[in-house]
């Protein structure tokens, strides 16, 4: 069925929004943007917000879905063609991280890193309240974190839950430390890693976080 021009423009007006919505909550974070900050830059009229989100919280949530859910999708069709590909088996560790690392530091598509509209959000969105960050992690991770402590688990039974859920958390925080602040690693090169390899960066994460996860 042909698409209208009216359900064209609805379409142009709601992505004209996140796109706008996007920026300001990477410049200001979720407390200080409002609303009339985003229909002045987006060039439209609080209806049309409401219209297409309802609320403030909605909007941010749509737009952090646009960036994380793709890259969600991915990793768990990774994991699934590695427990395919295993069979019986259980997945190494290193291959279980390279699926969960990976598709971050190729999200802008292009090969050259992690997109950086999205590093910008992440970022930002550690200045926020601890139950703005309990509800991103309840609405996008929480399944995703499901999915691959049960997989750790059957490579590493040796751990208890407790340790598996404080070494998937350190991994996981230093996935977003050493996506959000590689300035650290230029510092710490005296500028020889200034131009970021970005593949060997992943790389070398996923060594660390697996020797240190499945480490007795």
């Amino acid at each position: 069925m042909p698409t209208s021009p009216r359900s064209t423009a609805s379409d142009k007006t709601r992505q004209q929004i996140i796109h706008v919505t996007e920026r300001l909550f990477a410049e200001k974070g979720f407390r200080a943007m409002t609303l009339r900050d985003v229909t002045r830059d987006a060039k439209v009229n609080l209806a049309a917000v409401n219209y297409h989100f309802g609320s403030k919280s909605k909007l941010i949530r749509e737009v952090i879905r646009d960036r994380i859910e793709p890259i969600n999708i991915e990793r768990l069709s990774r994991l699934d063609d590695l427990i395919e590909l295993h069979g019986a088996e259980p997945v190494p560790v290193a291959s279980i991280f390279d699926s969960l690392f990976r598709p971050l530091f190729e999200s802008d598509g292009k090969g050259t890193g992690p997109n950086p509209a999205l590093i910008q959000m992440i970022g930002r969105a550690f200045t926020e309240p601890a139950d703005f960050m309990r509800g991103m992690h309840r609405d996008f991770f929480k399944e995703l974190s499901a999915r691959y402590l049960f997989e750790l688990k059957r490579s590493c039974p040796e751990l208890s839950e407790e340790t598996l859920r404080y070494r998937f958390f350190l991994s996981i925080s230093t996935m977003l430390g050493a996506t959000i602040d590689q300035v650290i690693l230029e510092n710490l090169s005296n500028g020889k890693s200034k131009q970021r390899n970005y593949d060997r960066l992943v790389s070398e994460l996923i060594a660390y976080a697996a020797a240190g996860f499945a480490h007795s």
